[in-house]
């Protein structure tokens, strides 16, 4: 769960900076290889970007599942103290 926090805040620091970085860049003169690692480092934004998407929607469906299994526990339990197997927790 840290990860994905991490990620967000990283997202959200480098879509503040890169256009800053791609305006400052874009009104100097600049040469290929600068021109290449921009290229390079916006690639890499959006990997990380999709990366993270699809860390945060494993996630969810893995806390969905968690929360079904844990609801279904609680009815199978509920069950069997209407039935007088358990008793009552306190």
């Amino acid at each position: 769960m840290f990860e994905i926090f991490l990620g967000i805040a990283i997202l959200v620091v480098a879509s503040k900076v890169a256009p800053e970085l791609a305006t400052r860049l874009g009104s100097q003169q600049t040469d290929g290889e600068t021109q290449r690692r921009l290229a390079e480092m916006e690639e890499r934004l959006v990997q990380t970007e999709e990366r993270l998407l699809t860390l945060a929607s494993d996630t969810h469906e893995r806390l969905v599942d968690v929360e079904e299994r844990v609801d279904f526990a609680e009815r199978v339990l509920q069950q069997q103290r209407s039935k007088g197997q358990l008793p009552e927790g306190g």
